[in-house]
């Protein structure tokens, strides 16, 4: 019996440290925002921001690098084609009503993720920024 407790133990840990692998595998998106924005309903001054999705593509997490910045979970609307290679990750901001709205984020070399769909007439504002694992 303690031979099995024992083989149960590692076999948890193995899985426990594997999972912790794919986790740190995630990819984040980091953004230098030079204008307060809306995202999930929440006003979000300029600063240094992180997103990154979840490994099942369907929620991002926005979070400021400033500590009492303040974080966010956004459910993906909707996926897009991908990006070309080679460029950078951008942040799509929809314009309306003198409101900036998060709308789109989209990586290099995937599909990009839509959190809003705005159909009122709006225009666009768009960011470059940088992938880190």
């Amino acid at each position: 019996m303690t031979r099995r407790m024992l083989l149960t133990i590692v076999a948890v840990a193995l899985v426990a440290l594997g999972v912790g692998q794919v986790a740190s595998a995630q990819i984040r998106y980091e953004f230098k925002v030079p204008f307060s924005f809306v995202a999930a309903g929440k006003t979000f001054a300029p600063g240094d921001y992180v997103l990154s999705p979840n490994l099942a593509g369907e929620v991002l997490t926005l979070e400021s690098k400033v500590a009492k910045g303040g974080s966010v979970m956004l459910p993906v609307e909707t996926r897009t084609a991908g990006q070309l290679a080679g460029r950078p990750a951008e942040l799509v901001f929809d314009k309306l009503n003198g409101q900036v709205l998060l709308a789109e984020l989209l990586g290099p070399q995937e599909d990009g993720y839509i959190v809003l769909v705005t159909k009122a007439k709006h225009t666009h504002e768009t960011l470059k920024g940088t992938s880190a694992k």
